[in-house]
């Protein structure tokens, strides 16, 4: 994959064309070419209330984007000899499995981070296995904080301490957070559904019960953070071989690695927390790749019109993998 300077240089027409079409009200990307990001740009509203537009300072909820992240804490431990990816998760935290089921105390960190465990997405426990982990792939958000509780047990800190020190100042990411503030929800985008219509302003992060971290969905962004995370990424060959190291295929030719998807030629992820949707990609080859974030329910469609646009790639087989994994 690659990014067209040319094409890219006109994404802004595409992006309003198609955030018209499906009722998306804002959009920030940015661009990578050889391992370092190239172009940002914003599109639209952050808030259809005031009329505010999008700026490289609005937040948005990156949603399932923080796995990434989150493996690569876990990823750190594991060279350290801190965790043992092949290690039952239960060796760390067996008073805290989430499921009654025999089989889960033998889910392990490569089964959580390949969505491997048989876990459902989303449930309160004691939760139902669907397979016995490790043999099947299905998308679980409860898998990630099942391992979230080992490595805080582990390392004797709260998960966004750890990221904050690991990940968010080493890399320059000065306006990422784990978990919803107020003073961060001022410059946090409002979102629409599916109709277009206004939601209430947010008082947490989608989906959580607390203002706690999570390492499935609960990490806040700008357009100039979460490419500082991709840039370390594609400049560490050993981070890619680890993404690569383990092999769980999932449907329309996906399948899925240590914290990440892989399709063809690309690592990608998506995040869906609701009127938040974002897509990232990148071509560890090439080094090239993009990173969209929307404030709007039908954002992925969005997401896909531009990426293909500027990569002249075809992302039909991931929107359908998508569509059929939550």
């Amino acid at each position: 994959m690659r990014i067209d300077k040319n094409k890219m240089m006109n994404a802004s027409e595409v992006a309003k064309e198609s955030m018209e079409k499906n009722l998306v009200p804002g959009l920030a990307m940015a661009y990578i070419e050889n391992g370092k990001v190239i172009h940002t740009e914003t599109v639209g509203v952050a808030n259809p209330e005031t009329g505010e537009p999008v700026t490289n300072r609005t937040h948005f909820e990156a949603a399932s984007l923080t796995k990434p992240v989150f493996a690569r804490i876990v990823m750190g431990m594991a060279e350290r000899g801190e965790i043992d990816l092949d290690a039952p998760i239960s060796k760390y935290v067996a008073e805290l499995m989430p499921s009654d089921d025999p089989r889960c105390a033998d889910i392990t960190a490569k089964h959580v981070l390949s969505h491997g465990t048989g876990l459902p997405n989303w449930g309160d426990a004691p939760l139902p296995i669907a397979f016995t982990p490790g043999t099947s792939f299905g998308y679980s958000g409860k898998g990630y904080t099942y391992l979230q509780e080992a490595v805080e047990k582990i390392r004797g800190r709260r998960l966004d301490d750890l990221m904050q020190t690991e990940i968010f100042n080493p890399l320059g990411m000065a306006d990422a957070a784990m978990v919803w503030t107020g003073p961060l929800n001022r410059t946090l985008a409002r979102t629409v559904d599916a109709k277009g219509e206004l939601e209430a302003p947010r008082d947490r992060c989608q989906h959580s019960v607390a203002l706690e971290p999570n390492s499935a969905f609960s990490l806040h962004v700008t357009i100039e953070d979460y490419p500082k995370f991709v840039e370390n990424l594609l400049a560490d060959e050993a981070a890619i071989e680890q993404i690569y190291s383990y092999k769980n295929p999932a449907d329309h030719d996906v399948v899925w690695g240590l914290g990440w998807g892989t399709y063809k030629d690309i690592i990608w992820h998506w995040g869906d927390n609701g009127g938040f949707k974002s897509l990232v990609c990148f071509d560890p080859v090439t080094k090239d790749g993009l990173l969209i974030h929307t404030n709007g329910f039908n954002g992925l469609n969005v997401c896909y019109d531009v990426a293909s646009y500027v990569a002249q790639y075809d992302f039909s087989d991931i929107s359908e993998m998508i569509a059929h994994a939550e």
